[in-house]
């Protein structure tokens, strides 16, 4: 197979030969408390939202050309990947470093953060993720480089795997991230909050990326109008 040029990269009608593209989908609304304890914010499943989120955007990409897709293994992200797979007649591919990265992995697993820590240290703490777009203002959570890392490690795989396909990855907004992060040269580790089902676009070839799109959730208007609390 030819290598792609890297100006056929940024033009979302050239043809995909030698290269690859990147369908990134967040999973639909999932369900969140502040009961929940650590370990079960960790695989929360879809809320009846989500269920109609991902409906969505599996019947907007039904009109597309999808080759395979991929999925974390997080119920959310694999019950959205799976409505989306059978437009196709595909099953998702589950890879384990697409999963999303946690803020409380070093918390107590049996705990909830939101009920044992006090309110202004919790809040503090989403105020400086949300002011620094930065990893670092989670105090119990995982490793950001390590996170980024792996992520990326599978992004690459993926990409070299299918160069000449269109691949949908049914993942989590700090994987999305991840991948924008380093297809735009970015510092932050949240660039962008997407939002549930949303489509963000990137085409790959080798170590190469570019950014088609990001963050289109216009299928979700029609019948979304506000974001939980929780899940914003």
């Amino acid at each position: 197979m030819p290598r792609a040029r890297s100006i056929d990269l940024d033009n979302p009608f050239a043809p995909l030969a030698g290269l690859c593209e990147l369908i990134l989908v967040r999973h639909g609304e999932q369900i969140l408390s502040k009961e929940l304890s650590a370990k079960e914010t960790v695989d929360p499943p879809l809320s009846e939202l989500g269920e109609r989120q991902a409906e969505a955007v599996a019947n907007r990409l039904a009109r597309t050309r999808v080759d395979a897709v991929y999925s974390s293994p997080l119920r959310r992200a694999l019950r959205t990947g799976t409505h989306i797979a059978g437009k196709h007649g595909l099953e998702p591919v589950v890879r384990d470093e697409l999963s999303e990265y946690e803020p409380w992995q070093k918390f107590p697993a049996d705990q909830s953060p939101f009920e044992v820590l006090p309110h202004e240290e919790v809040a503090a703490m989403f105020r400086d993720h949300i002011r620094t777009r930065r990893y670092g203002a989670f105090t119990y959570a995982e490793d950001g480089a390590e996170f980024h890392a792996r992520v990326l490690r599978q992004i690459s795989s993926i990409v070299d795997a299918h160069l000449g396909q269109r691949v949908v990855i049914s993942c989590h907004g700090g994987v999305i991230n991840a991948v924008l992060a380093d297809a735009l040269g970015s510092a932050f580790d949240m660039p962008v909050r997407v939002h549930h089902t949303s489509l963000s676009v990137v085409r790959g070839a080798d170590t190469r990326r570019a950014v088609q799109s990001v963050n289109d959730f216009t299928h979700v208007l029609d019948f979304q109008t506000h974001v939980g609390a929780m899940n914003l």
